[in-house]
């Protein structure tokens, strides 16, 4: 059978046209539409009522156009259509007498007023621009989940405002990737970006790279230097790693903060600066807080807005266009020797838990391109670069099309594998019932049941569950609503369905499919 190919998808390719949607009535608005954008590269689609766009932009769309001669109740339903698709790029074109946009207005960095009169090359010009300056978020934060659309419309909500924020999330999670796009989309774009890991400067040299010094400061400084913060004037500085700063500065950085002057190292002084800070962490800083290792105050200055970045095993279903993503980036390589995923293969990386989040999954690609098989990747293939892989599930023999030495290595990594999680589920159980030092007598790690008489039950106190019409109701309707509530209960996250359900997440996906629940 032939792996799993990843193929660029259709926004992608150069031959798909860009879907654009028309809200207006004016049939001269049409007509330079027209003229402007239909060909062979956009598709033009007539909008005609406010009513009709909600249903029109759920099918796909790229961008759309807004007649601002439109009635007022027809632009505050378009404006409340769009206002939960931020990423969606809207063009509106303003006529002389037209009124003024930003009452109903989105706040979206992906908005633009067109003012008469236009030309149609002026017309197609910006919706361009439009199109180009959107692409830039989807091709960093890739995926269709709730959480990634959330995420996107989160920053696009934020970036144009100039308040500080704080992003969070596991390592690997594209804590830098947010931070670039909170800057591409505010008004300081055109202005320089500095990112700086915090972790990666020794303790002594972190206050002279961000403020800078004097001459003659300390015995090497033979000249001034101009720190990060006086660089980035008027743009904004990333502080990657915001947990590891010391303690001395974090006190000078929570006066810029609050300030917006920095003093140089040997100097007294204040330096006006324009910047906006960005700040990140895998750690969890309210720990840190208590713990008397980051300041309280700057903790709370600096989340005033903070993203939460989800780990990749709770949208594990953008994984498919993720490596989709990484392999198109490797493809113009001439050494890359990639050729898909076996089915089993995909089945083992939809249930892997990726500790290493899509940085994990960008190394894993970058690794199979130019080292990986000549043909499709086998689950063999794959074991040796995954951490915790999950536990395979038993199922009767099939037929594999593997050599026996494949077969028998995979089944050796297998026995391993579980060998070393019954060894960890053991030892944390008996340190769990035993303290090390202690005399108090060790409780028994399997305690003792009480005998529970078990209740007796007469064929009439059965309550078999009916249809309604006094019929009893299949297993498979028990089945389908069982896993359509625990799918409710989780937020629709399929692993923790799979758990409470007491199957695999492979027989759960089977199950979705075969129920029509996807």
């Amino acid at each position: 059978m032939r792996g799993h190919q990843l193929r660029p998808s259709a926004r992608s390719t150069t031959a798909a046209k860009r879907r654009i949607l028309l809200l207006g009535q004016d049939p001269r608005v049409r007509d330079i539409c027209r003229q402007a954008l239909e060909g062979s590269r956009f598709n033009l689609v007539d909008v005609r009522e406010a009513a009709m766009l909600p249903a029109m932009a759920e099918r796909g769309a790229d961008l759309v156009i807004i007649d601002q001669a439109m009635p007022n109740r027809s632009l505050e339903a378009a404006a409340a259509t769009l206002g939960d698709r931020r990423e969606l790029p809207v063009l509106v074109l303003a006529s002389g007498s037209a009124r003024d946009w930003h009452g109903v207005s989105r706040g979206s960095p992906l908005e633009m007023v067109l003012e008469a009169p236009f030309s149609a090359e002026e017309l197609a010009a910006r919706v361009e621009e439009l199109l180009e300056k959107g692409s830039f978020l989807h091709q960093r934060l890739v995926g269709r989940s709730d959480a990634i659309l959330e995420l996107r419309d989160r920053i696009l909500l934020i970036a144009p405002t100039p308040i500080t924020v704080l992003i969070t999330g596991e390592s690997g999670t594209g804590k830098d990737i947010v931070a670039r796009a909170l800057h591409h989309y505010s008004r300081r774009s055109s202005h320089p970006f500095k990112a700086i890991n915090c972790a990666a400067i020794p303790e002594n040299l972190i206050e002279n790279e961000l403020f800078g010094h004097e001459k003659g400061a300390f015995t090497d400084a033979r000249s001034q230097y101009r720190g990060v913060f006086e660089q980035s004037d008027g743009g904004t500085v990333f502080l990657d790693e915001i947990g590891e700063m010391p303690l001395a500065a974090q006190v000078r950085l929570l006066r810029v903060l609050e300030e917006r002057e920095v003093t140089r190292v040997g100097g007294n002084q204040a330096i006006s600066v324009d910047i906006r800070i960005i700040a990140a962490t895998n750690r969890n800083l309210r720990k840190a807080v208590s713990e008397g290792a980051f300041r309280r105050d700057l903790y709370h200055r600096l989340k005033v807005a903070e993203l939460d970045l989800p780990p990749l095993r709770q949208h594990r279903e953008d994984l498919p266009l993720l490596l989709d993503h990484f392999v198109q980036q490797v493809s113009e390589e001439p050494s890359a020797r990639y050729s898909g995923f076996s089915p089993a293969a995909m089945d083992l990386l939809l249930e892997y838990e990726w500790p290493g989040n899509t940085r994990e999954v960008r190394n894993l690609v970058q690794h199979l391109a130019f080292l990986g098989p000549t043909g499709p990747v086998e689950p063999a293939d794959l074991l040796p670069h995954l951490e915790q892989p999950p536990p395979p599930e038993r199922h009767l023999p099939v037929a594999t099309h593997k050599t026996p030495d494949q077969s028998e290595r995979e089944l050796i990594y297998f026995a391993l594998l579980d060998l070393k999680r019954e060894v960890a589920d053991l030892r944390g159980l008996v340190e769990d019932r035993f303290e090390v030092g202690s005399a108090r007598t060790p409780r028994p790690i399997f305690p003792a049941r009480e005998h529970v008489a078990e209740p007796e039950f007469t064929p009439t106190e059965i309550e078999l569950q009916t249809d309604g019409n006094g019929g009893v109701r299949s297993l498979k309707e028990l089945e389908r609503e069982a896993i359509e509530e625990t799918l409710q209960q989780v937020g629709r996250n399929r692993r923790r369905a799979a758990e409470i359900l007491g199957i695999g997440v492979r027989t759960l996906y089977r199950k979705l499919e075969e129920y029509g629940l996807k």
